[in-house]
C-alpha cells in the first residue's frame, strides 16, 4: 500500500509540474521608471540579466516550485552566487517569486 501511495504522489507531482507554464522567456519587473529591469531564462538553461546593477545571471534551473538562478556579482567584490526563490505563481503572463519574506512580481515580455 505504501508503494502505491508513493507512486500516486509522484504522478500527481509530475502532473502538476507539466501543467504549469514554463518559466522560459523574458521577465520584466514593473518599476514604473524609464529603465527596464529584466532577465531572460533561455530554453538551454542559460540566463541573462538586464539593468540589474552588478548582477549577471549565467544559468538557471527549476526544481519543483523552486527557481534557481546562478550568476556572478561583477561589482568591486566579484563572486559567484546561487539564488534560490520559490515560484509562488506562474502563468503565461506573470511570475511571482518569493524569498525570505520578500515577494516580487514579474511580467512576461
Amino acid at each position: 500500500m505504501k508503494k502505491i501511495l508513493t507512486f500516486m504522489i509522484s504522478l500527481m507531482t509530475l502532473s502538476f509540474m507539466s501543467c504549469s507554464p514554463s518559466p522560459v522567456g523574458s521577465w520584466v519587473e514593473p518599476t514604473g521608471g524609464s529603465e527596464e529591469i529584466s532577465f531572460t531564462l533561455n530554453k538551454d538553461g542559460s540566463a541573462n540579466s538586464v539593468n540589474m546593477g552588478f548582477v549577471e545571471f549565467k544559468n538557471w534551473e527549476r526544481n519543483g516550485d523552486l527557481l534557481i538562478l546562478k550568476g556572478a556579482n561583477v561589482g568591486s567584490v566579484k563572486r559567484d552566487f546561487v539564488d534560490t526563490m520559490k515560484i509562488e505563481k506562474i502563468t503565461k503572463t506573470e511570475m511571482v517569486l518569493s524569498q525570505a519574506g520578500y515577494t516580487i512580481t514579474y511580467i512576461r515580455k
